[in-house]
């Protein structure tokens, strides 16, 4: 009588040596010719294999019809040998995923077979030695949920649907699993058991639900490659790198008092409780907040002192505006004449934090810069490799998607000798994502597996929170303005220097006089408060709306976009408590330099809006408007913008 058993699991294999093959059959050869005339050869699993299956159990039989569909076409007239090499040729270069399923034969032989056999390219970095662990994946399409209710099922304990292709027994608990949106995965764990009913999974994790961004090794994995697939797999190292990163990620939701459990073992707590617990909570979080607030004031004492040592004499209140703007926002801009120190200044605030060469990255924009291939690199078609381009940029964002705790500052040097908008075009609609979906494209995925760099450099790059851009640019008849695409996205920063006499008080002490270790991108983004609800004032939103409303009114081109307002508040809230720089003055600051910015046109467009010099003052709607809020700021900065404006109007009929 026959007997079969079939596992309705995936697994990955690669084809036999003919060692190994020998070692456990006791064939000779893993590709042979068998007594009905076809070609059978052997597969050798490379996963981890369910807690039911044979631990012995290694090698499955297959037939070379199983592989027709991907082209192989078995020469029945060849000579043996040849037939055996052909074979062998056509799988060497590939992985193979196939369903296994067991025979008992009436003699109580047990015979496996793979079945369902798919063909996937091995990477590049493919190892004779690697093992392979699996991961479910989720999305919307195959599981009818958003990512919200995916994670609001995992934290509660919920059922989240099936996974095709992974094991369902009770010891079989994968510590990961995968949310698949578009062509971006996200990564959540780590998941302690797990439960398998109603046609789905439900997962506990008994230290809290944690979740990382996927795309640090998306160039690493094995997967069919169809839209609907359930499963990827990852060589074992990968994935312990993947748990340790987890594990130090704080959880989703953090609870003092319990760790929230699936939804049949909640407990009813008294309103005493909760109170108490919101009190303990509230408590916590204020002294977290204020030892933040004393670090941050420590680093920034820091960094004022190494531009003093530096030679660079800049007010205080410039630079707590400068590292407001970094902290804030993806892309700051220093602007203003030359020799200033511009370039100096990032130096000073690398130094500050700790970075080292790989981490404080200067790039010197060229003028002959057209597009990103300039700065990114190219596929070279012939030789099938991408070609970086010598700017270092590529290789330093792979590096910052591979150190997700290291700080980069990135400084395009006199970002305008070339047209930003050009050369920096895909970086200007990627940097208003969220920093999971900022995907910057290199080349097509349909030929990643034809590159054979693509391991060293993925079709891919996800440019992460942690990458901060910043750049210099002059003023003048040897560079180009910036449009309003750029002016949306980054705080213009121009800075004022300090009288020469100062030149010689220059600060000359070792600031080096403790051993800091440099700021992983954890502690540096403590100092970010990143809260989503708008804290502006009425005042402060109603005069925002009155500058946008006089803007509009003389150009419909003109304007203040939600974006820019949310960032000016992004700003705000972000401002360290500080002596130089008080909340009134930053608002003032960031009038200049997120609005004014953009004002530029001729004297017939912007003549009232900015109005003609009188004796004692510039008259136009602008001016009347900020001396009808000046409960909100004295605007000092924006007042001196307006003057050099009126005054541009006055000499060249237009402004810059």
């Amino acid at each position: 009588m026959l007997q079969r058993r079939k596992w309705d699991v995936d697994f990955l294999g690669v084809l036999s040596t003919n060692e190994e093959t020998y070692e456990l059959t006791g064939r000779f050869k893993t590709v042979f010719v068998n007594s009905q005339n076809y070609l059978q050869f052997f597969i050798k699993v490379i996963n981890e294999t369910p807690e039911s299956f044979p631990r012995n159990q290694t090698l499955f039989t297959c037939y070379s019809t199983e592989l027709e569909k991907y082209g192989f076409q078995e020469n029945y007239q060849e000579n043996e040998f040849n037939r055996v090499n052909e074979l062998y040729e056509f799988l060497l270069d590939s992985l193979v995923l196939f369903k296994p399923s067991r025979k008992v034969l009436s003699n109580h032989e047990e015979v496996y077979k793979a079945a369902e056999i798919r063909l996937i390219p091995k990477l590049e970095s493919y190892k004779v030695s690697q093992q392979f662990i699996a991961i479910p994946i989720f999305s919307k399409s195959v599981n009818q949920m958003t990512q919200e209710e995916f994670v609001d099922s995992l934290i509660q304990g919920k059922y989240v649907g099936t996974a095709e292709g992974i094991s369902i027994e009770a010891d079989d608990t994968p510590s990961i699993v995968l949310w698949k949106e578009e062509n971006t995965y996200t990564a959540y764990g780590m998941f302690d058991k797990h439960e398998y009913a109603h046609g789905g999974f439900s997962f506990v994790s008994n230290a809290g639900v944690r979740t990382i961004p996927f795309t640090l090794w998306e160039n690493k994995v094995y997967r069919e490659g169809n839209d609907d697939d359930a499963l990827l797999f990852v060589d074992q190292d990968t994935y312990i790198e993947i748990e340790r990163e987890l594990k130090i990620t704080p959880p989703i939701i953090e609870d003092l008092r319990h760790t929230i459990q699936p939804e049949h073992a909640k407990s009813i707590r008294s309103d005493e409780e909760v109170d108490f617990e919101k009190e303990v909570k509230d408590d916590i979080y204020l002294i977290a907040e204020e030892d933040m607030q004393d670090k941050e004031e420590e680093f920034l004492e820091h960094f004022i002192n190494i531009t003093h040592e530096m030679g660079l004499q800049y007010y205080e209140k410039d630079l707590y505006n400068f590292h407001t703007a970094m902290k804030s926002n993806a892309l700051t801009i220093l602007a203003g004449m030359s020799g200033t120190g511009k370039s100096k200044v990032v130096q000073a605030y690398g130094r500050a934090l700790g970075l080292d060469a790989s981490q404080l990255i200067f790039i010197p924009v060229r003028p002959s810069w057209s597009d990103d291939t300039d700065l990114l690199g190219y596929v070279d078609t012939k030789n099938m490799l991408y070609r970086p381009s010598d700017t270092s940029l590529v290789d330093a964002l792979f590096h910052a998607q591979q150190e997700r705790n290291k700080l980069f500052v990135i400084c395009f040097d006199e970002m305008n000798l070339s047209r930003v908008e050009h050369y920096f075009s895909q970086f200007l609609s990627v940097l208003e994502m969220e920093p999971n979906r900022r995907m910057l494209r290199l080349y097509s995925d349909r030929i990643a597996q034809q590159i054979y760099n693509s391991a060293q450099y993925g079709p891919e790059i996800n440019i992460g929170p942690n990458v901060v851009f910043v750049g210099t640019v002059n003023l003048d008849e040897s560079t180009y303005h910036f449009s309003d695409k750029v002016l949306d996205r980054a705080n213009v920063i121009t800075l004022d220097v300090k009288s020469y006499a100062m030149l010689k008080n220059r600060n000359l002490r070792d600031v080096k006089e403790k051993t800091r270790k440099p700021y992983t991108f954890e502690q540096y983004n403590k100092f970010k408060k990143q809260e989503s609800i708008v804290s502006l004032t009425d005042d402060e939103l109603s005069f925002l709306w009155e500058l946008h409303t006089d803007m509009q009114n003389e150009n419909k081109n003109l304007g203040i976009g939600p974006r820019v307002v949310k960032q000016i508040d992004n700003y705000l809230k972000n401002l360290p408590t500080n002596t130089f720089l008080s909340r009134e003055d930053a608002f003032d600051i960031q009038v200049v330099q997120r609005i004014l910015t953009k004002l530029r046109g001729p004297e017939g467009l912007l003549k009232s809006l900015i109005g003609k010099i009188t004796e004692e003052r510039v008259e136009g709607s602008l001016y009347q408007l900020i001396e009808k809020h000046k409960n909100v700021s004295k605007f000092t900065k924006t007042r001196s913008a307006i003057h050099q404006k009126a005054k541009e109007l006055k000499v060249n009929g237009f402004t810059v």
